[in-house]
């Protein structure tokens, strides 16, 4: 193998192992917020706060006088990407809740998670909280509270299990399914690699030698 060729294989490797790498940084930037809330159940073992900045709102009982937190991480696309979706349905809010506190001390939550009308305007009314089952790798739909007002889904939580939650209804006919997110990664990633395979194109193409005259 020549200088050259060794040069422009080793150009494309390059290429690919940065276009893998900026993927993964894209991937990761999919991750937006997290929130984590100090939790104090009160004489009446309650507690109860509001999260803008996540979209989320507890209302948390137990044992009184109890303490913990509860962190709320949203995430702009699914964070389970190979999980099974019921046919027809498109989710969108995919936040994890973990609680950090004794089991022994938490009794239900009544969780309400906000929305957009941007964040839906893909999925049909009327909107449903899923929940990420984790044996059977799938989203399955838990009763909920629609306050179409209010732009919020309530659900209540019975076990301290930091579950998935998302958002979901019938896809629009006008949806392909696929989150704006995912193209846009799907289409840097293939300029890249189309780029990278450009240069080393260019990289092993054959020099003209010049021509002399005797």
């Amino acid at each position: 193998m020549t200088s050259k060729s060794k040069s422009g294989v080793l150009g494309l490797t390059t290429a690919l192992i940065i276009s893998f790498l900026l993927l993964g940084v894209l991937v990761e930037a999919q991750y937006t917020t997290s929130q984590t809330t100090d939790v104090i159940l009160g004489s009446d073992g309650t507690f109860t706060a509001t999260q803008p900045n996540v979209g989320v709102s507890y209302q948390i009982t137990g044992t009184p006088g109890a303490t913990g937190t509860v962190t709320a991480d949203l995430y702009g696309a699914n964070p389970q990407p190979t999980a099974t979706i019921p046919s027809g349905v498109s989710l969108t809010d995919f936040i994890v809740l973990t609680f950090d506190m004794n089991s022994s001390d938490f009794t239900q939550a009544t969780i309400a998670i906000s929305y957009t009308a941007s964040e839906v305007q893909n999925i049909n009314s009327p909107y449903t909280i899923y929940k990420y089952d984790s044996p059977s790798n799938s989203y399955v739909a838990l009763p909920s509270t629609v306050d179409t007002a209010a732009k919020t889904e309530t659900i209540t939580l019975n076990s301290i299990n930091d579950p998935l939650l998302a958002i979901g209804g019938t896809t629009k006919t006008n949806n392909t399914g696929v989150s704006t997110t995912t193209w846009i990664l799907v289409t840097i990633s293939i300029v890249l690699i189309v780029v990278a395979a450009v240069a080393v194109v260019i990289i092993l193409r054959p020099s003209r030698k010049p021509s002399y005259r005797p």
